[in-house]
C-alpha cells in the first residue's frame, strides 16, 4: 500500500511503464536489422549481429538513446521509420484510469523518458497521454540517462519538486537504484514491462504487474 498523503508528485517513466515496451522490442530488434539487411544485401542473421554488437558497445549511455546516431551509423531514415511505426502504440490496460484519478487528487504528474525527443513526441501523437502531465521530460534535455546519478539531481532543480514527496515509477531497477540513491522516497516497479515477454522481478523496490493495484490504493 501506498500512502498517497504523504506524496505530491509521481514521476512516470513511458516505455514499458505506460505503454507496451514490445513496440521499441519490435522496432530495434526485428524491423532496423532487418531494414538494414534489406539495404545491405546481407543475411538477416548476420546483420542481427552485427547490430546487436553496435547496441551492446555502447548501452545505456546517452548516444544509445540518440535515433540520430543510428540514422547516422546505419544510414537508416530512423525518424521516418519511427513515425510510422508509433502508430502501433498501446497504451498499458489502467493507464488512463489511474492518470485520471490522481489528477483528482491533485497529484503532480511528470512523464520522464530516455526516448530522444522525438520518438517522444510521435508516440504522444499516437496516444492522447500528453494532456495528463504537467511536463514531459527526455533525459535529452539534461544530457545524461536515468542511470546516470547527476541526472536526478538536475530533474529535482527542474522540476522544483520535493524527492521526500515524490514517486518514481519505472521498469527498469536500475534506474529506481539510482534515484533511490538520489534521495527518492517512492519507488515503484513495473514487472510487465512487454507485453510479450514474461515477468521479471525486483530485488530492491517494490513491484506491480498491472495499475490495478494502485487503483485499489487510491480507491481504498
Amino acid at each position: 500500500m501506498i500512502d498517497w498523503d504523504n506524496i505530491d508528485t509521481i514521476l512516470f517513466d513511458l516505455d514499458g511503464t505506460l505503454i507496451d515496451l514490445h513496440l521499441d522490442a519490435y522496432f530495434w530488434k526485428q524491423l532496423v536489422p532487418q531494414t538494414y539487411a534489406d539495404k545491405e544485401g546481407l543475411d538477416a542473421q548476420t546483420c542481427h549481429a552485427r547490430i546487436q554488437q553496435l547496441y551492446r558497445d555502447i548501452e545505456h549511455s546517452m548516444q544509445w538513446y540518440d535515433i540520430d546516431h543510428w540514422a547516422k551509423t546505419l544510414d537508416l531514415p530512423i525518424r521516418e521509420m519511427q513515425r510510422q511505426h508509433a502508430l502501433n502504440t498501446q497504451v498499458r490496460s489502467g493507464v488512463y484510469p489511474l492518470l485520471e484519478s490522481l489528477q483528482k487528487l491533485d497529484k503532480q504528474l511528470i512523464l520522464l523518458t530516455d526516448s530522444h525527443p522525438f520518438s517522444l513526441q510521435v508516440k504522444m501523437d499516437n496516444c492522447n497521454l500528453s494532456s495528463y502531465f504537467e511536463q514531459l521530460l527526455s533525459s535529452h534535455q539534461f544530457q545524461r540517462p536515468k542511470m546516470h546519478s547527476a541526472l536526478w539531481q538536475s530533474v529535482y532543480q527542474h522540476c522544483q519538486l520535493n524527492p521526500d514527496r515524490t514517486l518514481l515509477i519505472d521498469d527498469m531497477e536500475p534506474v529506481l537504484d539510482q534515484a533511490k540513491s538520489n534521495q527518492m522516497a517512492y519507488t515503484l516497479g513495473i514487472t510487465t514491462p512487454d507485453s510479450q515477454q514474461p515477468p521479471k522481478q525486483f530485488n530492491n523496490h517494490p513491484s506491480i504487474t498491472d495499475f490495478q493495484t494502485l487503483l485499489g490504493s487510491l480507491s481504498g
